[in-house]
């Protein structure tokens, strides 16, 4: 164990009268639960469509999720796409990681992968500042970049790809809201994925020079997961509600708070016990603390239990709602990729 973690936990324990649990080092799903059934196959074929369209694409950007900056992306984006044209790698959500902390590692380590462009926004909020920046690497690439088969063409075209919910839709509008004053929804934002279905009309997001931006929907990999990638994905709310396994996206996020010694959802919670390690026993003492309460018929007369569903989602939304101190969930992989480096 690291000695800041073991200090960490001998100043927490220090406050109570028996010693912490021992928290578990690695997560395991149930050896039947094969998460692969997450990813639909059908994305398969939105990919070849993706492919259909280069011959017409001068750019592609790829937005991805800040929390999970080195996990999840698809490596099919890389092999197909952009070995064919020049990319920039947007990383959205910034607001919801502590950027100071987190830029430079992230971008540092990009850079030595080959990647030129890395730009940091919050496009749910349309900050001016990221957008301006991001405006300033499309046309710095389009003005420097090989058109190869375009350069006849006076007007650009550039592909948005990325996983489904990262933000595809809102960085479209936000860079048509910024530059043509638009203010209505030229793609449809969702904060589920799956809101973009299938490869859509161009939209422009610039008049001099003409700039047309193409959506398309989140397109994930399954070959290269492992489980805490997957499960990282489905903490961030990356992957179709109907396809995951709630008690496990809470069990994943408790095991990974307690690992990096953050209790601080004890105090968020209201909760006056000790660190808990098994997700049934942190239900109980939710339920407990807020009297979630529902009412089933049994046998045929009525009984009160415990209302997990009401505890699993406050839980949850600690992290989704952005209120634990620290939503970077690849600090281990950072911290890995680095030593190597």
């Amino acid at each position: 164990m690291p000695p800041l973690l073991r200090n960490i936990l001998r100043n927490f324990s220090s406050i109570y009268s028996s010693p912490l649990p021992q928290f578990r080092q690695n997560f395991e799903l149930p050896t039947a639960f094969d998460h692969r059934q997450w990813f639909p196959m059908h994305m398969s074929v939105q990919m070849k469509k993706m492919e259909g369209k280069l011959r017409s694409v001068d750019l592609i950007i790829e937005v991805h999720d800040a929390r999970i900056a080195l996990t999840g992306r698809n490596p099919e984006f890389y092999q197909r796409l952009y070995a064919i044209r020049p990319h920039i790698l947007v990383l959205n959500k910034r607001d919801l990681i502590d950027l100071k902390k987190y830029q430079k590692p992230v971008e540092d380590y990009y850079y030595s992968q080959g990647v030129k462009h890395v730009v940091w926004t919050n496009c749910k909020k349309k900050s001016p500042t990221a957008l301006q920046n991001l405006q300033e690497r499309i046309l710095d690439c389009l003005r420097t970049e090989h058109r190869f088969n375009r350069q006849v063409r006076t007007d650009y075209l550039v592909m948005v790809v990325g996983i489904p919910n990262v933000g595809k839709s809102s960085v479209i509008n936000g860079l048509r809201g910024t530059n043509l004053g638009k203010t209505n929804e030229a793609v449809k934002e969702g904060n589920r994925p799956g809101v973009t279905v299938r490869v859509q009309n161009r939209v422009k997001i610039l008049d001099k020079p003409p700039i047309y931006i193409l959506d398309t929907p989140g397109v994930l990999h399954p070959s290269t997961r492992n489980v805490e990638d997957t499960m990282k994905l489905a903490v961030c709310d990356l992957v179709l509600e109907s396809a995951t396994e709630p008690d496990y996206v809470a069990d994943f996020l408790l095991y990974w708070l307690n690992k990096h010694a953050d209790f601080s959802y004890l105090n968020l919670l209201n909760l006056e016990c000790q660190p808990i390690d098994n997700i049934q026993k942190l239900y109980v003492e939710i339920c407990k603390k807020h009297d979630f309460r529902k009412t089933l018929m049994m046998g045929g007369k009525y009984e009160e239990r415990w209302d997990f569903e009401k505890a699993r989602k406050l839980f949850i939304d600690l992290y989704r709602k952005n209120k634990l101190p620290d939503g970077f969930l690849d600090k281990d992989r950072l911290m890995e990729v680095l030593q190597k480096m």
